[in-house]
């Protein structure tokens, strides 16, 4: 036994060795960022799909209609592919259940944010695509520094 060996130690045998705290807040900030892109892509196409809506009111709506149901899908697709980019740039997290709840808050909080960004979005498109771009690439940025906190 060591010299400097503590007599009683908190940590269970088994406590894991390698903090992965940065890796799992890099991935999180990436996921989330990966919301706020595909919410923003998502809600400019959806501002062009409408540009010719002739509709009034709500009675007039077509639930079937294709714009209706891209918002939909879209939305529930972005949901997944966020949580699934966050999910996979924590790699290292050995427990699953930390990565699932993890990269879920990244995920709804990255949507709450591509939320609230894109509401005075939507009477400038091009304030749309340029946050898709900016939330695009610091989402690569801060992917790339989550897989480089890996070693």
């Amino acid at each position: 036994m060591q010299d400097d060996a503590p007599e009683f130690s908190p940590l269970l045998p088994d406590a894991p060795h390698v903090d992965r705290i940065g890796t799992a807040v890099l991935a999180m900030e990436a996921g989330a960022a990966t919301a706020v892109a595909w919410f923003a892509t998502l809600t400019f196409i959806q501002t062009r799909l409408l540009a010719n809506s002739t509709a009034t009111t709500v009675a007039e709506i077509d639930p079937n209609s294709f714009d209706v149901n891209f918002m939909i899908y879209g939305s529930v697709l972005g949901i997944a592919f966020a949580g699934c980019t966050a999910w996979m740039l924590m790699a290292t997290v050995p427990s699953s259940y930390r990565r699932g709840g993890l990269s879920m808050v990244a995920t709804l909080g990255g949507t709450v944010l591509g939320a609230l960004l894109t509401v005075p979005g939507r009477t400038i498109p091009a304030a749309l695509l340029g946050l898709a771009a900016a939330a695009a690439a610091l989402a690569v940025w801060l992917g790339r520094r989550a897989v480089r906190s890996w070693q």
